[in-house]
């Protein structure tokens, strides 16, 4: 009986050795092949090699310059926008318990459809934030991951959600792309974000401009100086063969942002200009600002790139919302975000802190 008790305890040793050999061995294959996607994904991100300055326009001191990114175009992607003109999609609040973090988007079209973070959805119950860029596949429902920029309106203004002509401010972006990135290094599945973050910045540029919504809306605060941003806007015209633009306000990038083809880059032009416009308000001394020059814009284009492409060993690569693969990584000052599908990049920003 001894005999037989030892074998048995023997039997079950190795059997357990085995098991522990083979999770041991399958988390290093399931690692590597992590590895290996991340290193793809990552490889057509942020190449100074890739860009083209194709204009620098200035204004006061503003200074956009767009640019050319080298990579393959994808078929059949619309914005969010022209999805919206043609009645291709619909946005409104869960059906069943409507939470602040999350509505629903149903993309009615045969399309991708393209959704940047940072454009601003207004109505329903109260004006969101879209937290992340989204590639929504056609005929395909998601729960889109947003935040809220109206703190004070939980009511119905209208069944559904509708565009705005602005996103939200830098200040905004950052604030969701840094905690995001950190949550990705905890191996967290989801795209929430700090809402007490959110709100605490919208009311901060809200106090830097000198100005208070009745219902916080960061909406209201574009609204309030929309004559002089619109006038700042069209001092500067797209380039026809541009897919992405870098804005400084003085000599501080404050924007960069580049898409899949110019398609894209023509529906968020404006856009982002205005919003960057904002920065250029929020400098008590701009008329002591001067603009910056196109050796020193491509000077610090080639720096920031290289801070990726130096520490993109420990970038994240994880799914996207719906469609793609997302690639980000959190620097002192700046965050980086990639989208790519196919092996193709359909959106990549660097979002910069206000302390820079």
């Amino acid at each position: 009986m001894k005999i037989i008790y030892i074998i048995g305890l023997l039997i079950i040793i190795v059997l357990a050795t085995v098991s522990n050999y083979n999770k041991l061995n399958q988390s290093k294959i399931t690692n590597s092949k992590l590895s290996k996607q991340t290193i793809m994904e990552n490889k057509n991100l942020f190449l100074k090699e890739k860009i083209g300055v194709l204009d620098i326009q200035n204004h006061e001191n503003i200074t956009v310059a767009q640019i050319n990114y080298d990579t393959s175009k994808l078929d059949s992607i619309i914005s969010l926008h022209e999805a919206f003109e043609n009645k291709m999609i619909v946005v409104k609040e869960l059906e069943e318990g409507e939470r602040v973090n999350t509505i629903e988007l149903e993309n009615l079209s045969e399309s991708y459809i393209f959704i940047l973070d940072g454009d601003i959805l207004k109505g329903a119950k109260q004006n969101r934030v879209v937290n992340t860029s989204v590639l929504v596949a056609p005929k395909t429902k998601i729960i889109l991951p947003v935040s809220c920029v109206e703190e004070g309106r939980w009511k119905y203004k209208s069944s559904r959600f509708q565009p705005s002509d602005e996103i939200a401010h830098r200040s905004i972006r950052y604030s969701k792309a840094n905690y995001i990135s950190e949550s990705k290094k905890l191996n967290r599945c989801d795209f929430t974000v700090d809402q007490s973050a959110v709100w605490n910045e919208v009311e901060s540029v809200s106090d830097s401009l000198e100005f208070h919504s009745k219902t916080m809306s960061h909406s209201d605060l574009f609204d309030n100086y929309k004559e002089e941003l619109d006038d700042i806007t069209k001092k500067f015209t797209m380039q026809s063969k541009a897919n992405g633009l870098l804005i400084f306000v003085g000599n501080q990038m404050v924007a960069c942002d580049i898409f899949n083809n110019n398609k894209i880059y023509c529906d968020y032009f404006e856009k982002i200009i205005k919003t960057s416009a904002l920065d250029s308000n929020l400098q008590k001394d701009k008329k002591a600002q001067i603009s910056i020059d196109q050796s020193s814009i491509i000077e610090s284009m080639h720096r920031v790139f290289d801070q990726f492409n130096n520490s993109k060993d420990v970038a994240s690569s994880t799914p996207g919302v719906s469609e793609g693969t997302e690639t980000r990584l959190n620097l002192v000052d700046n965050t980086f975000y990639g989208l790519s599908h196919k092996g193709q990049s359909v959106h990549q920003s660097i979002l910069f802190s206000n302390s820079k």
